[in-house]
């Protein structure tokens, strides 16, 4: 558990290095992303590139660190906007039960038996490409997971001893949610917004790179990535470096998860217990 919670702290100061280059990318980038030089393409390392330039002579280290601030905060924003509709579809759904209950839980089969990413392209396709239409894409297509979660949760805390005495004192049904429910349901969230943002990341960089997502010249991983496809053999940084930042960021969330998650499991072992 030492180990994991020394990965934990390293993983979540990654993911806070990410977050602050993408607030100070205005502060901390040295050019441009999108000033073009043509006769610095491809160009190595040096003191004005400290990564060296794309294919049109575009400052690399600028690109990644304004590709941070679109492919995070994308991805956090759409999280955020999935948490809201799924939690919201949940705990409705667990805190009424009965018909409307099966009628909801209905839906979101529905939802969770199609594959997310042909949903998202499907969508895409419908909408056009754009920062907007992704936004609404992801959360298209990810509300139900989190829906059925704090379902769950909702069904399992509500039947407890302390719900019923706060029902017994007279606790309206929105009280009760407030002060009792989410607090209880807290922790399994953060574990499930912590593997989504990871899994909607590679979404975005995803239909980026396929150009469903944002759209050159935008700096963001995906479209480096699609831009490096076929000048990586004559410069491979082009292609390694947007890579690495979206595996790196990827592994610090997993990483970050995993250490909630066991922590969520050693909770409800001593629970247990007592």
């Amino acid at each position: 558990m030492k180990k994991k919670r020394v990965m934990f702290i390293l993983a979540l100061a990654v993911l806070l290095a990410f977050l602050f280059v993408g607030v100070a990318a205005d502060l901390i980038a040295p050019w441009d992303p999108n000033a073009v030089d043509m006769a610095n393409s491809l160009a190595g390392p040096s003191r004005a590139h400290w990564l060296g330039t794309d294919h049109l002579g575009r400052d690399l280290l600028s690109r990644l660190i304004y590709g941070s601030r679109s492919s995070v905060f994308i991805a956090f924003f759409a999280t955020g906007c999935t948490l809201l509709v799924g939690m919201t579809i949940g705990l409705v759904s667990g805190w009424l039960g009965g018909w409307p209950d099966q009628l909801i839980q209905s839906v979101v089969n529905i939802f969770q038996g199609i594959p997310s990413t042909a949903f998202v392209v499907a969508v895409l396709g419908l909408l056009g490409p754009g920062m907007r239409s992704l936004l609404i894409a992801i959360v298209v297509s990810s509300w139900a997971g989190f829906s059925r979660i704090v379902r769950n949760q909702v069904l399992e805390v509500r039947e407890q001893h302390y719900i019923e005495g706060a029902r017994a004192m007279g606790a309206g049904g929105l009280y009760i949610v407030r002060r009792h429910i989410l607090p209880n349901i807290l922790l399994p969230l953060l574990v499930l917004i912590a593997t989504r943002i990871g899994s909607t990341v590679l979404t975005v960089a995803a239909m980026s790179y396929l150009g469903l997502g944002l759209r050159a010249p935008a700096s963001d991983w995906g479209i480096m990535i699609n831009d490096a496809k076929l000048y990586y053999i004559r410069y491979f940084p082009v292609l390694l470096a947007p890579a690495a930042c979206l595996t790196l960021f990827c592994l610090s969330i997993n990483l970050i998860a995993d250490y909630l998650r066991d922590r969520l499991d050693h909770d409800d072992g001593a629970a247990r217990m007592l």
